[in-house]
């Protein structure tokens, strides 16, 4: 579900406070760390110098039931996969469209000096660039004005490749089935396009992973569009950031968690407000069972 947000520069940089936090904690708490994510990476990211540019770029729909009990709440989000025969990348364009609108809104309003900024509908976004590079994945976590670093061995993936095959998006794709961070995929692969990439951490195929899906299609990963010329301006470059924090996963969650936990008590942004949450134009009231997240991504991790 989108929310609106209605937020007020604040008089003194670097300070959070929240209105009416009683009775909007829980959203505030849930959502809120999504905008600031948002709005910091806006600021913070800064493009190093492309060495060895993308050949082409993959755009998937991602489709995700994180709680079984609701399976109506559906987490739905377009990313984009850049890659040459060497490297690759894998980001959210949700995140990257919301990102530029926010940043242009709030341009605007500094130019009109204004004090009060409507930011309209925002929904939450994968925080998480992926990053191969060879035989090693690199994860960057975009969190509160700073990237983090976390490595990992490229696992390889044992696929079983069967005869079946299909078209789709006009590419004639095989498909392949395979365990990958402790669940079983069916996915369909094209060797029209013979890279060893795909979406999320799925790769290792002789084409490029155009369709991929669990067992329980809870987990869903389909290509909508494929770019091999052309229109390779204004994204993010297929190397590292510069300076990224190394870290590790369990250190990173630990410290993300921290930080959340202090929202509305302690220092989180470039003096922010929040006045007022809205969802379809009424204030926000806490209701609804709440998601818990009994499916996750990776069952290993």
């Amino acid at each position: 579900m989108a929310f609106h947000f209605r937020i007020t520069p604040g008089n003194c940089p670097g300070v959070l406070s929240i209105h009416n936090q009683k009775h909007m904690r829980y959203y505030i708490k849930l959502f809120v760390p999504a905008l600031f994510l948002c709005l910091l990476y806006s600021f913070s990211y800064k493009n190093t110098k492309v060495t060895e540019p993308p050949t082409v770029i993959a755009y998937y729909q991602f489709y995700h039931i994180k709680d079984t009990t609701q399976r109506g709440r559906v987490w739905t989000e377009d990313f984009m996969l850049a890659f040459n025969a060497d490297k690759s990348i894998y980001t959210s364009q949700t995140k990257a469209k919301q990102d530029s609108a926010l940043q242009a809104k709030l341009m605007e309003a500094e130019k009109k000096n204004s004090e009060i900024v409507e930011m309209g509908l925002f929904a939450p976004t994968t925080e998480d660039d992926i990053y191969t590079d060879k035989n090693t994945l690199y994860t960057i976590k975009n969190y509160n004005q700073q990237s983090y670093l976390i490595t990992e061995v490229l696992e390889k993936t044992s696929w079983t490749i069967s005869k079946e095959t299909k078209q789709v998006l006009g590419y004639t794709c095989q498909m392949a089935t395979g365990m990958v961070k402790g669940r079983r995929y069916t996915v369909w692969f094209t060797t029209d396009i013979p890279a060893g990439f795909g979406p999320w951490k799925l790769q290792g195929l002789p084409g490029l992973i155009i369709e991929a899906y669990d067992d329980h299609h809870y987990i869903k990963f389909t290509c909508t569009k494929v770019v091999t010329s052309g229109g390779f301006q204004n994204i993010k470059p297929i190397d590292l950031p510069a300076n990224p924090i190394p870290t590790t996963k369990t250190e990173y969650e630990h410290m993300k968690k921290a930080l959340q936990e202090d929202l509305g008590t302690e220092n989180f942004g470039d003096g922010i407000t929040i006045d007022k949450i809205a969802v379809n134009g009424a204030e926000a009231k806490k209701s609804g069972k709440k998601l818990a997240i009994n499916y996750p991504l990776e069952l290993i991790q």
